[in-house]
């Protein structure tokens, strides 16, 4: 301040806004977390940064006063250091306006703006709002700084003698439509929506299979039923095909998945390592319960994900079972959460805001249906992520929660499970939200509202006790509670490729298109005779501007083509009166030059005051030991890792419904994989399979094997092992399986030496790959990338070969067995020394301890049932 010519403090320092937190995510990112320390020279350049004396003391009375007195000594110090580097570079102060004048020209400038908005006389009521039906709206506005526009309904005498409100036609449905089934077999599907950059995921090899993202485009659909998302690659093309992908702590962080939103801003000059362009977030419709396992306790909310793989790799934004980045392309893959907050159990709705202001991008609003605490009604929550933590942390000390609790929103409770679309329009910047238990759409300005209070107190689960983490209560936010009315169990939302329309579903079936300027219905269509009942989320493709949906209990994600599209025939009018549009643009201009930017609002409440209550200071020292961590060391929520004191919950049994263990603190205890997790301990092993937890990375099934090929001139391999066992398999090693389970054989061979399972090892070194494959039980001819699942049943042979060409085969003996026999010739080619068969007797061997049963989920792999073989 001083080397811009102002005169120096000596009272109170100068202070700025940072409501958007723009200073703080700029220049107080890891590792200068809250409350850090930053001197600025006239240039704005940093001159010094510093976390404090305090840092590193687990608890605030730890740091002592003696100790925390310090800081105003290094800070005097450093601001001086700068200040006198100021003086010796310039002897003298610029000449300006002296502090006094810059007040007074501050007072006249002000004094001229209120005496400019205090014309007491309102102006005549504007036109009607609407050409037909009700008529809307009027208007009427004044410069005055209290209340500049009052707004009435269209008066009856002139709604009387409009026209009612015909439908007419949009492209999206036609004349005539029809639908088109792009993927069935889904798993209850709540919600879809289009990634923003096809291929960046999955790339072009993926678990084995091969990808081809340069043709069409590419659809995530969440199931709700199965806590997965279907990821539809090559949409409408002769590549399409679709793999499906959860994370491996879905049971927290994708229990009972019903919304999904992407941002999908590209362009929006953010810095390249800040960027949250291709995340997406999931909202989740349970009370963290734990797939019905654990009495609730409310500590859930979106989880954000990165979906950037082929862009970072090594980030560990998909990972293995074992927790390490999955980059081989054989390895079966898990989502890597990259943050989470804990603030709307229950959701069943989410959107992205495109906003351009915030430093990540990272701004999503959410559909709490927990909302007041008393079951009655729930609530509209704006969640920023802020500074993601990123894959392998669990800190959320930097992030903003806010709360709407005057936008009232509602499930159906006829239905277990449903959907809430919502959706921001882009330059309108207004949100849309389905409110299925009112049978509305409501739209919410999301850039306003007033900070209230700290929601702390009255919401008293949240995800961190420092006060860098806001959460708080905003009122007199501006919202049409009725945009839409009369629907019957609205569900999906979509904006149409120009804005102009909002599609809204109805669950039942029907899907209108309305009128964004005036929120009529410009046509519906009816989907209950093509048998979809109970419709979820709606998608606009970025690339067509086809409509697309999905139903939940067909199990179907649709496609709506819009067969007949008559020139002529198939056009529509907005409904909203130009005379209206027009006086409103004259009015905001004038009113919000003389009175103050945005002082116009249609949707305002003008008498609106905020409950200002003043925040309780011990609220900010709240440690969840109840709710979600698993101790007082605020290193659990911190990027120091976690408190190694957890290592203890490993003998913990006490897993049920109503213990008092906390599941929450196994997840941020680093365990995958325990006795109380649900569904076999936890983890994703393959049906049969047993865990092992990995601390803090992940976990190993005892039903999973890698087989590699070790190629040498005289004697090439086929190399077989295990994480679980921690071995790998000598040479002639055999392998016991046991009945019930399915085993997976993920190979790394490569393209020139394809792995398959057969039934005999009698091949000449004369049989073709081809013959051979014929006796495969793997399909077209063998794996080469990726897993090869095999189920083990009553019906499956005793005796089973691991094989690829020009190398003796690995046993594979079902348990009860006793002889299998070799083939010496085995598949080595010329390499073979053309011995008689052998016999081989199996010696006794530990069996499989695996007692639980996985269900398989949707893997994208070979799954061989074994009954009878017939060649």
């Amino acid at each position: 301040a001083v080397g811009m010519g102002f005169t120096r403090p000596s009272t109170m320092p100068l202070t700025v806004s940072d409501e958007s937190y723009d200073l703080r995510d700029a220049l107080f990112t890891p590792p200068y977390p809250h409350p850090s320390y930053i001197v600025l020279d006239e240039n704005l350049e940093v001159k010094f940064k510093s976390v404090g004396p305090c840092c590193g003391y687990s608890h605030y009375y730890d740091c002592t006063d003696d100790v925390a007195l310090g800081l105003d000594k290094m800070l005097t110090d450093q601001i001086m250091k700068v200040y006198n580097e100021q003086q010796a570079t310039s002897q003298t102060v610029p000449t300006t306006a002296s502090e006094t004048d810059l007040e007074g020209s501050d007072d006249i400038s002000s004094n001229e703006t209120e005496n400019a908005c205090q014309s007491t006389t309102y102006s005549q009521w504007s036109a009607c709002s609407k050409t037909c039906g009700d008529g809307g709206i009027q208007f009427r506005h004044r410069l005055h700084s209290d209340t500049p526009v009052e707004t009435q309904p269209c008066p009856v005498d002139v709604a009387s003698t409009l026209p009612s409100c015909e439908e007419q036609c949009v492209s999206e449905f036609g004349n005539e439509f029809d639908v088109t089934v792009i993927a069935s077999d889904l798993d209850s599907p709540r919600d879809l929506a289009f990634h923003p950059t096809p291929g960046v995921h999955l790339g072009s090899v993926s678990e084995g299979r091969s990808f081809h993202p340069e043709q069409g485009e590419e659809l995530w659909v969440a199931n709700g039923f199965n806590h997965s998302v279907s990821i539809i690659a090559s949409l409408g093309t002769e590549d399409q095909t679709t793999m499906s992908r959860r994370d491996r702590g879905y049971y927290h962080y994708m229990n009972n998945i019903t919304a999904l939103a992407f941002n999908t801003v590209g362009n929006s000059g953010r810095n390249a390592d800040q960027d949250t362009f291709n995340y997406f977030a999931v909202c989740n419709d349970n009370r963290n319960d734990y797939v019905g396992s654990k009495e609730p306790n409310y500590f859930m909310g979106p989880t954000l994900y990165d979906t950037d793989t082929v862009n970072k790799p090594g980030r560990k934004n998909t990972v293995n079972r074992a927790g390490d980045d999955c980059s081989d392309p054989s390895d079966q893959c898990f989502f890597l959460h990259a943050d989470m907050l804990h603030e709307s159990p229950a959701c069943i709705g989410i959107a992205h805001d495109p906003e351009v202001e915030t430093a990540y991008g990272t701004v999503y609003w959410a559909f709490d249906t927990t909302g007041d605490n008393s079951g009655d009604e729930g609530q509209l929550v704006k969640f920023d992520f802020s500074q993601p933590h990123g894959p392998g942390s669990m800190d959320h000390s930097v992030a903003v929660v806010r709360r709407y609790p005057e936008v009232k929103l509602y499930r159906d409770e006829n239905y277990a499970h449903g959907h809430a679309g919502m959706v921001v329009h882009p330059t309108k910047r207004i949100l849309y939200v389905a409110n299925p238990g009112r049978g509305s759409v409501v739209a919410v300005h999301v850039d306003t509202g007033r900070y209230s209070r700290t929601a702390r107190e009255e919401y008293p689960i949240f995800s961190n006790r420092l006060p860098s983490f806001e959460y708080s209560v905003y009122e007199c936010v501006e919202q049409d509670a009725e945009f839409a009315s009369g629907l019957d169990n609205p569900s999906g939302l979509a904006l149409s490729s120009d804005g102009t329309k909002l599609f809204v579903a109805e669950r039942a079936g029907r899907i209108m298109a309305l009128d964004v300027e005036s929120g009529f219905v410009l046509q519906t269509i009816d989907l209950s005779p093509l048998g979809y009942t109970s419709i979820g989320g709606l998608a606009i493709s970025p690339k067509t501007g086809d409509l697309y949906f999905v139903d939940m209990d067909s199990n179907q994600a649709v496609r709506i083509d819009a067969t007949s599209v008559r020139a002529g025939e198939c056009t529509y009018q907005s409904h909203a009166n130009s005379l209206f549009l027009s006086a409103l643009k004259i009015a905001q201009s004038e009113v919000d030059l003389n009175c103050g930017e945005d002082s116009f609002s249609l949707m305002r409440d003008y008498t609106c005051q905020v409950d200002g209550t003043i925040p309780n200071g011990t609220l900010f020292e709240q440690v969840h030991t109840d709710s979600g961590y698993a101790s007082d060391n605020p290193d659990v929520q911190s990027m120091a890792g976690m408190d190694e004191a957890a290592a203890l919950l490993a003998n913990r049994t006490d897993c049920e419904y109503e213990s008092e263990l906390n599941f929450d603190a196994l997840l941020l205890g680093g365990y995958y994989c325990h006795v109380c997790l649900p569904y076999n301990h936890g983890s994703s092993c393959d049906a049969g399979g047993t865990c092992a937890n990995v601390q803090w990375q992940g976990f190993t099934c005892d039903n999973e094997y890698y087989v590699d090929f070790e190629s040498s001139a005289n004697d090439p391999l086929l190399v077989l092992s295990s994480l679980h066992h921690d071995k790998t398999y000598p040479k002639n090693s055999m392998l016991e399986l046991s009945r019930g389970v399915t085993y997976r054989f993920t190979v790394r061979t490569g393209p020139r030496q394809p792995v398959s399972i057969v039934t005999s090892p009698d091949f000449s070194s004369e049989i073709s790959l081809q013959e051979s494959s014929a006796k495969s039980l793997s399909l077209d001819g063998g794996m080469t990338n990726g897993p090869i699942l095999l189920t083990v049943d009553g019906d499956t042979p005793d005796c089973l070969y691991l094989t690829t060409p020009c190398t003796e085969p690995i046993m594979l003996m079902v348990e009860g067995a006793t002889k299998c026999t070799r083939s010496s010739a085995s598949m080595r080619g010329d390499c073979n020394d053309n011995n008689e068969p052998e016999e081989i007797t199996l010696l006794p061997s530990a069996k499989s301890s695996a007692q639980c049963v996985s269900s398989i989920w949707g893997y994208s792999a070979f799954l061989l049932v074994i009954s009878t073989i017939i060649f």
